[in-house]
């Protein structure tokens, strides 16, 4: 789900999968080896929902929760993964949607403070 000021937006795999789709292949601190992500670049879900605000609070299964200006996480081409290696992913393996980054491309993005950013288990999205 996806939340601002006036209004809430439940979103499924079927609508996402309507949005324009982005993939690319990273290594992470919580996989082996290269793995190939795709969804939507979280600029693009904000776009097709016309979302506006300036932060955005993401909100994890198990309560996890990071704050974030919009702005940078679009600025790093933040990804709302729904497939890893072409497949669905599953609660179990950090589905069903996963925020990641293309670590491997952008050097800068290799710190803690994009590290901590990548939310899987997405449960909400808070517009703030």
């Amino acid at each position: 789900m996806i939340s601002g000021e006036k209004t809430s937006t439940v979103l499924d795999l079927t609508m996402m999968d309507k949005m324009p789709q982005t993939e690319f292949s990273t290594t992470t601190a919580w996989h082996n080896g290269v793995t190939r992500f795709s969804g939507v670049l979280l600029k693009d879900l904000l776009a097709t929902l016309q979302v506006t605000g300036t932060k955005l609070q993401i909100i994890a299964l198990n309560d996890y929760a990071v704050g974030a200006d919009i702005s940078e996480l679009v600025a790093a081409d933040a990804l709302l993964a729904t497939r890893q290696n072409g497949e669905i992913m599953p609660v179990s393996d950090k589905g069903p949607i996963f925020l990641v980054f293309p670590f491997d491309s952008r050097p800068e993005l290799q710190h803690q403070t994009y590290y901590s950013r990548a939310v899987w288990q997405i449960a909400e999205i808070d517009v703030l």
